[in-house]
């Protein structure tokens, strides 16, 4: 019966995702790369000016990269931070000044950077 219902959904799953390709900064639910870009700016004193984040001398990461990242991840995380379920005296400060709109659109801006 579990076989039957995957098989069902996946169809209409993939109908779904395929119809939101290439509309981010039409679907208010997605985010706007370009209002992400100009929020940016706060996140940029530490997680560079293109997402890149910082690098220690011995190459553990200090600052994670932001650029490239999955959309939903990086969603994820600012409300994990904005609710404390992540731990960060900065980040939790900061996120908890973000709306809902801010978080879509940093997501969007950022997913759609290339990796350094």
């Amino acid at each position: 019966m579990k076989v039957t219902r995957v098989v069902v959904a996946f169809p209409i799953i993939l109908a779904c995702l395929v119809s939101m390709h290439g509309v981010a900064d039409q679907n208010p639910l997605l985010g706007s790369a370009e209002e992400g870009k100009v929020k940016a700016v706060l996140c940029s004193g530490c997680h560079g000016l293109n997402g890149e984040g910082k690098i220690m001398p011995d190459g553990e990461p200090a600052i994670p990269l932001l650029a490239g990242q999955i959309p939903g991840y990086l969603v994820k995380a600012m409300y994990d931070y904005k609710t404390d379920k992540r731990v960060d005296p900065v980040m939790n400060a900061i996120s908890k000044g973000l709306t809902d709109a801010d978080i879509a659109n940093l997501a969007a801006y950022y997913s759609g950077l290339k990796a350094q």
